[in-house]
């Protein structure tokens, strides 16, 4: 049987650095801040502003893509 299923861990997850530091972020909230101020975040919400996620903006999308809604309206291919 093999000693880890997956990959070797890090050092610094054996010394529990890892755990420690994920710790003191989630207790101070920094991970929530840092979900909301990273640079694809943030270029999501312009998109989501915009309307480029509306359902009429998919469709024109998705159609230019090849793909056409069915009876079920998924998007299928041709």
């Amino acid at each position: 049987m093999k000693l880890f299923r997956y990959r070797k861990p890090s050092i610094r997850t054996i010394v529990g650095y890892t755990g420690a530091k994920r710790r003191i972020k989630h207790s101070l909230g920094i991970s929530q801040v840092q979900s909301w101020t990273r640079p694809s975040r943030i270029k999501q919400r312009v998109k989501y502003r915009l309307g480029l996620y509306s359902p009429a903006v998919r469709v024109i999308r998705n159609t230019t893509k090849g793909k056409f809604p069915s009876f079920l309206g998924f998007f299928t291919k041709k």
